[in-house]
């Protein structure tokens, strides 16, 4: 996971465009378990342990708040979803994502998807307004499953 710095004048911006309506630490405010269902996780990764947060809350790059949920099954495949979220443009550009891989392929997500990987690892990266979704799914078969990754991360990207 790419950590990023926080500051506390960033939260009433990250709060607003995340939807978090309570007051309170952001870390609390968001949970990233939660984008998506159990059904939907087992599209690419059935039998998934439902999934634990890993972060959630401050990032190294002051300004930008990252959230992380991780899934596995008894097999020790994973699916990792990542949010890193900037509280204005200039912190944003720190975290968008560049077109440095050759071997990356466009996919229709939000303002901007791109899939790369291999047959057993596949990630994807999205862009929507100023947040940085990564997905990437570590499991036999992979490759195959990029549909099904597009539809995750356009389901993250909806509840953005």
């Amino acid at each position: 996971m790419t950590r990023y710095r926080w500051s506390r004048t960033s939260l009433p911006f990250a709060v607003w465009l995340l939807g978090a309506a309570a007051p309170g630490p952001l870390s609390s405010q968001i949970d990233p378990c939660t984008l998506l269902t159990r059904a939907q996780v087992a599209t690419v990764l059935p039998n998934h342990d439902g999934g634990v947060v890993a972060h959630a809350g401050p990032a190294l790059i002051q300004g930008v708040n990252a959230y992380q949920c991780s899934y596995a099954d008894k097999e020790f495949n994973l699916l990792t979803v990542i949010l890193n979220v900037a509280v204005d443009d200039k912190r944003f550009a720190e975290i968008r994502p560049g077109s440095t891989i050759t071997d990356e392929k466009q996919v229709p997500v939000a303002d901007g998807g791109w899939v790369r990987g291999d047959p057993n690892d596949m990630k994807l990266t999205a862009v929507k307004g100023r947040t940085v979704i990564d997905l990437e799914l570590m499991a036999p078969g992979a490759g195959g499953k990029i549909a099904a990754l597009v539809a995750l991360a356009n389901a993250v990207a909806g509840k953005l």
